[in-house]
């Protein structure tokens, strides 16, 4: 696992709180006070030299046996309270000492505030911690100003405040915190409804029955050993040797993209009359077929508020940093997209069944259902608000209510909310228009395993996730070593990418896209140590070759795919993408480059494979096969992207863009 980077905080973070009246700002001069000069100490030897700061913490340590663990080399971030938040969480519990607390209350506390990776407060930007705490707990960062000398406050998970932050040790770095971290033991039901600014959505949300959805968190019939969580599994791939760490648990999570009370005031939605004549004017258009047959059955999947209230739900669990690239330390928008030619974008799954969703971000922040690139847009979407905005839009509306302001945390056990600016429907604008596009599907969004094991941006140099099993995908009996190839600044759309190793047999769900023929496309990688296969689509049970096998060990010069690099004259180069498409292949993208150089579309090893040319019902599922049909147990197949191309794009009147 690599170290962060260790620099002081300098970076300038600026939001916008739209119709709030107000702007504050994440960007201050480094006060000496919250800078510790480096003396070569551990994490134990920190604590212990400060006794009148940490000494319950480090009592704490010691019965939860993980002090030893602090003594150690090791890439670590101490979250470490002071004796006076241990002794307030305490007070609220009736103890008088740290002696009281029971060994599994200190295994809690001690899990809840270290995490086995180095950020500090340079690495992290508003939204998750990338890595969760030990208690595979993710903690949010997000900052306010003091409102007395201007200075910026960071909090971790919005209540537990970094008094002292960024202290480096010989084993990663110590924040100190005001509060002892709690994090929530609510399922994400139970969290939203404790939250009064949205009130109306969760009164939706609890009508139509979609609450009784929200409820799954552990799989209880999944096991592996001990030495594959703690110890790796080694990987062999190109050369290079790496080790594949198995999640602990299988967990299902979610998220949930909410209205607050003053968003639907604002578009004349005043209580839940208004919202079910509101839902039903959009569904009924939508869904012509349907409308009148379900109108007062709020649990069918078919009725209008229902579909409303499941749109805004996602079977992943996303930061607001996870759901197009996630990584601290690197800025891909900027090293590797090309932002004048494309947003980072990614697409999901919702809850509201035929329905999918696109997540955008531009400079702006992350929008839902965005169409055009960065201010050059034809469809503005709805934008998700950062935690620190989500916090001072919570706390204002309830004043504003003649509310108390309590206190506001958005992750629940098994999942995370966040407040939009706008309403949020599956219109006819967001299918027909929206989503009228190329649809450039990551494999890391393709299954919710990958996100809700909190593996995306979290597979640094030598160590992967593995996974052995994956949801909605089918080994036919035969289980390869998969794992997600580490997030690097490489060849690959938004440094993501599945790893397929050994004798492959693999068969996975497709998502579903509004009703169209489409050009279904897979982009990968050619290497010598690649496989031949043979690509299968169609529904589940009757799925059927997709022409001759691809031999995937054959570079893009073979005159079988025609590839030959760009020239100046921008005909000729027409002329070879359209030869290319003759064949069935077509350059990678021109949108993204390998570490701002080395774009993919001058790679002569990599392109996108046509498979298919299909009409697909949004009502119906597809699958597509992947298998190995020569003797390899050695064989790799790296999975990046697919796209479903619809036939306004890739035979419209204007040639498809190279983006």
């Amino acid at each position: 696992m690599k170290l962060k980077k260790i620099y002081p905080f300098v970076a300038a973070i600026t939001l916008s709180l739209f119709g709030m009246g107000y702007m504050t700002s994440c960007s201050d001069e480094p006060d000496s006070a919250n800078y510790y000069t480096f003396t070569g100490e551990m994490v134990s030897d920190y604590l212990d030299h400060r006794p009148e700061m940490f000494s319950d913490f480090t009592e704490i340590l010691h019965r939860s046996g993980l002090y030893g663990m602090m003594a150690t080399y090791g890439t670590y971030t101490c979250l470490a309270p002071t004796n006076e938040a241990i002794e307030a969480y305490l007070r609220e519990r009736g103890y008088n000492s740290v002696a009281q607390l029971s060994k599994e209350e200190c295994d809690t506390l001690s899990w809840n505030h270290i995490i086995q990776e180095t950020y500090f407060t340079t690495d992290l930007s508003d939204g998750n911690i990338p890595t969760a705490n030990m208690n595979e707990r993710f903690l949010t960062f997000s900052c306010d100003s003091n409102a007395t000398n201007g200075n910026v406050m960071y909090y971790v998970n919005m209540a537990s405040r970094l008094v002292v932050r960024d202290d480096s040790v010989e084993n990663g770095v110590v924040h100190t915190l005001d509060h002892v971290i709690q994090p929530s033991s609510s399922y994400l039901p139970e969290k939203l409804l404790e939250d009064k600014s949205i009130s109306l959505f969760t009164s939706a949300l609890t009508l139509t029955g979609l609450s009784d959805s929200l409820y799954e968190y552990l799989d209880n019939t999944y096991s592996v050993g001990l030495d594959s969580i703690n110890k790796g599994i080694p990987f062999h791939r190109t050369g290079a040797e790496y080790r594949m760490y198995y999640p602990a648990t299988r967990m299902k999570r979610f998220t949930a993209l909410v209205e607050t009370n003053k968003v639907f005031a604002d578009a004349g939605i005043h209580n839940l009359d208004d919202l079910k004549s509101y839902a039903k004017r959009v569904y009924d258009e939508v869904y012509p077929q349907d409308a009148g047959l379900y109108d007062d059955d709020w649990t069918h999947r078919k009725n209008p508020l229902n579909r409303f209230v499941a749109y805004h739900l996602l079977p992943y669990y996303g930061a607001i940093n996870d759901f197009t690239i996630s990584e601290s330390g690197i800025d891909y928008k900027t090293t590797c997209a090309m932002p004048n030619l494309i947003d980072c974008t990614d697409w999901y799954i919702t809850l509201m069944p035929g329905t999918i969703m696109k997540m955008s971000s531009p400079s702006e922040g992350l929008f839902i259902n965005r169409k055009g690139v960065a201010s050059r847009y034809s469809v503005r979407g709805v934008k998700v608000y950062t935690p620190t905005e989500m916090k001072k839009i919570h706390d204002q509306e309830l004043l504003e209510a003649g509310l108390p302001v309590d206190t506001l945390n958005q992750q629940a056990l098994n999942g995370i909310y966040h407040y939009i600016d706008g309403v949020l429907t599956y219109n006819k604008e967001t299918r027909d228009v929206v989503f009228n596009d190329r649809i450039r599907w990551d494999v890391i969004t393709m299954s919710t395993e990958f996100l809700n094991a909190g593996a995306r941006g979290n597979t640094n140099g030598q160590h992967l996730a593995g996974f052995k099993q994956v949801e909605g995908w089918n080994f036919h009996g035969i289980v390869p070593t998969l794992a997600l190839r580490e997030r690097g600044v490489w060849m690959a759309t938004y440094s993501d990418a599945v790893d397929l190793i050994g004798q492959f047999d693999v068969s996975f769900k497709l998502p579903p896209v509004p009703a169209n023929t489409y050009e279904i496309r897979f982009a990968y990688g050619a290497g010598n140590d690649r496989g031949v296969v043979q690509i299968y689509f169609g529904e589940k049970d009757n799925m059927q070759p997709m022409g001759l096998p691809i031999d995937f060990r054959i570079w893009g010069g073979d005159p079988s795919i025609g590839w030959v690099a760009d020239t100046d004259d921008n005909e000729e180069n027409r002329a070879i993408d359209k030869a290319m498409h003759n064949r069935g292949f077509m350059k990678d993208m021109d949108s993204w480059n390998q570490g701002g150089s080395n774009n993919l579309r001058a790679n002569n090893g990599k392109y996108r494979k046509i498979l298919t040319t299909q009409a697909l019902d949004p009502n119906k599922e597809y699958w597509l096969r992947i298998k190995l049909v020569i003797e390899n147990a050695e064989a790799e197949l790296p999975i990046n992207y697919f796209e479903f191309c619809p036939k306004s794009v890739y035979a419209g009147l204007t040639a498809e863009d190279t983006h």
